[in-house]
């Protein structure tokens, strides 16, 4: 049985909190996706799991893998533009879930035995309620990227039709997501044809004009304020951007244009900046949207 994107935003709530009386609970050596909360400490959680990617020797955690998740889901509520599509951190997901939803329906239907308490429900529960908290993250941060994708529609279209553009739907979209990107685009493009556009002359049926007095093509608010935190690279790595300023602080240096000034974004501080100035940081993960 495979989950995927589809799959969770269908229908991922299954009943499977009537457990049996007889079903047994699973051994801690099986259990693999316990996840722990977010405790606002966001530094160096999604470096560790990028560093342990290039090891093979090294295995990246569930619960540093659920820190990951809860950092691109913020990042991605809070940005004004379409992120990066985390492809291989998704798969390990989703990979844990459907393992894990597997492990508690063989559980509460009692084909796993093992020396605990059978009347107890209350460990099944609580793996259950951590299962239900991960698919919360999960189809909110899909909604929040299908909500976007529905928005900048003719934006995206703009940018995979754009040759000198540095930035590939392939990085941006998943493949479920560039499916129902081109879905929506067609549908949407043939609705605006057939009610309003081919009554309308000639010159005036183009829908992604942007010679005109108005830009036709609904682009990011790039001018957004946005709230950020700091956190730099991880310790022992090189930084290339890292500054240090006059008090032997850690920092990035990043100009306003508005009033040609250099601002330092000292590690570890929260501030408020529009989202155009700061924007190279996030893609880099220096900074995190909070």
């Amino acid at each position: 049985m495979d989950i995927n994107i589809e799959d969770i935003l269908a229908d991922l709530d299954r009943d499977t909190t009537a457990i049996d009386s007889g079903s047994a609970y699973l051994s801690s050596e099986h259990d693999t996706t316990r996840f722990s909360e977010s405790n606002g400490d966001h530094k160096d959680v999604d470096r560790q799991v990028e560093v342990q990617k290039t090891s093979s020797h090294k295995t990246i955690s569930a619960a540093a893998d659920y820190e990951c998740l809860v950092t691109h889901w913020r990042n991605e509520r809070v940005a004004p533009e379409l992120l990066a599509f985390p492809h291989l951190l998704m798969d390990r997901i989703l990979h844990r879930l459907n393992n894990q939803i597997e492990h508690l329906e063989n559980l509460s239907m009692g084909f796993l035995e093992h020396n605990f308490d059978k009347e107890s429900k209350l460990p099944l529960l609580c793996m259950e309620a951590e299962v239900e908290r991960l698919k919360f993250v999960v189809r909110s941060y899909v909604r929040c990227r299908l909500h976007k994708i529905d928005k900048f529609s003719l934006y995206l279209r703009q940018i995979n039709q754009d040759r000198s553009n540095l930035e590939s739907l392939n990085d941006l979209l998943s493949r479920q997501e560039m499916i129902y990107h081109e879905r929506h685009s067609e549908i949407l493009l043939k609705l605006f044809n057939n009610s309003i556009l081919k009554h309308m002359p000639q010159e005036l049926q183009a829908i992604d004009d942007t010679e005109g007095s108005v830009n036709m093509i609904d682009a990011p608010n790039w001018g957004k304020f946005v709230f950020l935190f700091v956190r730099g690279s991880p310790e022992g790595s090189s930084d290339p951007l890292q500054e240090t300023n006059e008090d032997g602080q850690a920092c990035y240096l990043v100009t306003i244009p508005e009033l040609n000034e250099e601002v330092e974004l000292t590690i570890g501080g929260i501030y408020v900046m529009r989202y155009h100035i700061i924007k190279h940081l996030l893609r880099e993960d220096k900074v995190v949207l909070i």
